[in-house]
């Protein structure tokens, strides 16, 4: 057998250029990586709380079979804000329930996956498809020690999301639109390092 070609990484396009899915970082240092600070975020012992009741009653395929107005209440109880109507399919993922805003009458089908560090705002009569990720925070790439930020996301009324979609940092869904792509606020530049409620200890606001 031939001898094996050495892995080389194929020719990576300049930080304009929208071709392919690569893009150029800075070289990481991840042990300089300073621990987020999220604003309006609950102590230690309420997040563990969370974190055992939504596994037990959102995430679960079994448990998760409760009335979805008994997972309105727990919401609610946790510090959300939810409309009446609320219709919660099981396997679905919340972070942070305080800072998370429902209208009424909106739908979250199943693995839905609604990470927050940053508020979420959905709107009235909203349908949220099943698999669709809602992620209000990331890194900053362009720095060498990969800085956390966040940013809200807010959805109009009456809007829906199709399946397995995915709403980064920043994104705004208008009212009464169907969503058919990924939505991005950045459209593939680099993020700011930190805004809107969520920064890294020690950085300067």
């Amino acid at each position: 057998m031939p001898d094996a070609m050495p892995f080389s990484v194929p020719p990576q396009p300049g930080p304009s250029s929208r071709q392919g899915p690569f893009r150029p970082i800075a070289t990481q240092d991840l042990s300089r990586f300073p621990r987020p600070v999220i604003a309006g975020n609950r102590g230690f012992g309420w997040r563990v709380a969370w974190y055992l009741v939504n596994a037990l009653f959102f995430q679960s395929a079994l448990l998760a079979l409760i009335p979805s107005r008994a997972k309105a209440a727990i919401l609610r109880g946790f510090g959300a804000k939810v409309g009446p109507g609320l219709v919660c399919k099981p396997r679905v993922t919340i972070k942070y329930p305080w800072l998370l805003e429902i209208g009424a009458h909106v739908w979250l089908g199943e693995r839905v996956w609604i990470d927050n560090p940053g508020p979420v705002r959905i709107g009235a009569h909203v349908c949220i498809s099943q698999g669709v990720r809602i992620v209000t925070g990331s890194h900053d790439w362009a720095r060498g020690d990969f800085r956390f930020f966040a940013r809200p996301i807010e959805i109009g009324d009456s809007a829906w999301v199709t399946a397995h979609r995915v709403l980064r940092p920043g994104a705004i869904v208008p009212p009464r639109v169907v969503v058919l792509g990924d939505v991005s606020a950045g459209d593939g530049r680099g993020p700011r390092a930190a805004s809107d409620g969520v920064s890294s200890e020690g950085a300067v606001r």
